[in-house]
């Protein structure tokens, strides 16, 4: 890379190492953060025209020289390529290319310190938004899928071991609850990203009349920085949209350890479509889940990348340290697993068919409803230590007879438990105890009906926030094909 090609170089008197240089470049991998460059240039460019900072004929010939690379970009008519340091470097040799001297004014007033913080902060809005668009896709395919099985019964489980009776519904949807507070995450780690660090430059303002506030609003940004050395230090938004996909990430490996079990022989409740289901080199039989192991794997991949961050970002002082460099990789792929999870996610339960026989099955033998008898003896008047006591004498008896709960005698019931009527066994079939649990958020078909409403609403909610999202005012200007700066200004 030659010295002229450099953002700096003044007072060195040899060229860099070629190690060096390959070693600390960042073009490897931020050329991917391109085009949220360009747009925070273009607001950077406009808000130095707007306080004559610029001279306007400087000022319109960058704009539209910004304007020429973002939509050749997007065209794919431009490639992020060459010997450049860092996308910003790569931006203004371009820029210098097409327009000349007045690329070299650009810069007035901002450093790549606060130029990196801002383009990173809009990427980091724009994949929180993609993520949370593909988590509507999976969240809407729970919605679809329960809305059958409202009286579709299984056991619901504690310590992998059979509790208590629940439906199929009710279990999808619990899935649907934890993306919603992923959903909501999401949303907060995308409002923590938009504070606009422009105008901070290298840690100090500028003694130049810039307007951080202008530049935030181009930008679609709500806030300007409070403090200029917070602003080019500040990577808490990182932590924030790596900390969302890493649960996010532990709710789809939840999930998808589900999907393993039940569509192994053992479970049953589930069997994979060929579509998302691989087999073995060796065992012709074998419908494997790999898309759901490999997610599961990538969990520790994502909770890795916060780790990641976190251990780069520790102790660092004040403001700008180049440890920063390295908050981009982790990041990037955090971002890229969740979002790569969620669709496949999406594609594995499409292709999942439930077995409602084996679910079934799985409710004899295991005394699931012996809880319901102990609440039952206690709506009779049986203090709960009493009926819990009374009822695992009553397990015991049918243990011994080899028989369910609910084939049972009340004579035999009544001996153990003396306030037992002769309405007791209406509420030990799986059926029963699933029915009489309707308190609120609980698997009774009501309140199934109820929370699948509540679901629809709160996905209406995350996709009308997304919907409701527009482009900054400077993206916007470019995206109608409009070339001239005197229509940004």
């Amino acid at each position: 890379m030659s010295d002229e090609a450099k953002l700096w170089g003044g007072r060195f008197q040899s060229p860099v190492d070629s190690g060096i240089h390959r070693y600390t470049e960042a073009l490897s991998f931020d050329r991917r953060l391109a085009r949220h460059d360009l747009i925070g240039s273009l607001a950077h460019a406009r808000m130095l025209l707007e306080q004559g900072v610029l001279e306007r004929a400087d000022a319109c010939t960058i704009l539209e020289g910004l304007g020429s690379l973002l939509l050749d970009l997007e065209a794919g008519t431009l490639v992020v390529e060459g010997d450049d340091e860092d996308t910003h470097s790569w931006i203004e040799r371009k820029l210098g290319e097409r327009i000349g001297e007045s690329a070299g004014r650009l810069h007035t007033g901002r450093s790549r310190n606060d130029q990196t913080g801002t383009c990173l902060r809009l990427y980091v809005r724009e994949a929180l938004v993609h993520i949370g668009q593909r988590g509507c896709l999976l969240q809407a395919e729970l919605m679809d899928r329960s809305r059958g099985h409202l009286e579709t019964w299984l056991p619901g489980y504690t310590h992998l071991q059979r509790g208590q009776p629940v439906s199929l519904a009710h279990h999808l949807l619990a899935h649907f609850w934890a993306l919603d507070a992923d959903a909501e995450r999401l949303r907060r780690a995308w409002s923590s990203a938009g504070t606009s660090p422009l105008g901070a430059a290298a840690l100090a303002g500028s003694p130049h009349a810039i307007d951080p506030e202008r530049s935030a609003e181009l930008l679609g940004m709500e806030r300007a920085y409070p403090n200029s050395m917070l602003a080019v230090a500040d990577r808490d938004y990182v932590l924030e949209a790596a900390f969302a996909c890493s649960v996010l990430m532990l709710h789809l490996s939840r999930w998808a350890t589900e999907v393993i079990l039940w569509t192994g022989s053992e479970f049953g409740f589930a069997v994979l479509d060929d579509s998302v289901a691989k087999g073995s080199s060796i065992m012709p039989q074998k419908r494997n889940p790999e898309a759901a192991e490999i997610l599961r794997g990538k969990t520790g991949r994502v909770v890795g990348d916060l780790m990641a961050l976190h251990t780069v970002l520790k102790g660092l002082p004040l403001t700008y340290n180049s440890d920063l460099q390295e908050d981009k990789e982790s990041l990037f792929d955090a971002l890229d697993t969740a979002a790569a999870s969620l669709e496949c996610a999406t594609s594995i339960l499409a292709g999942l068919r439930f077995r409602a026989d084996r679910m079934s099955a799985a409710l004899v033998g295991g005394f699931l409803t012996a809880t319901d008898l102990a609440d039952y003896l206690v709506r009779h008047g049986t203090p709960f230590r009493s009926a819990h006591h009374q009822s695992g004498l009553v397990v015991q008896l049918a243990e011994n007879k080899g028989c369910e709960l609910w084939e049972l005698q009340v004579d035999e019931i009544r001996d153990v438990c003396p306030a037992a009527e002769d309405d007791v066994l209406e509420c030990l079939s799986p059926e029963g105890s699933v029915r009489a649990h309707s308190s609120f958020g609980g698997p009774a078909p009501v309140r199934v009906a109820e929370q699948l409403e509540a679901a629809d609403a709160a996905l209406l909610s995350s996709k009308g926030w997304i919907d409701g999202l527009r482009d900054s005012p400077i993206y916007g200007a470019f995206k109608s094909g409009t070339l001239t700066a005197e229509s940004l200004v």
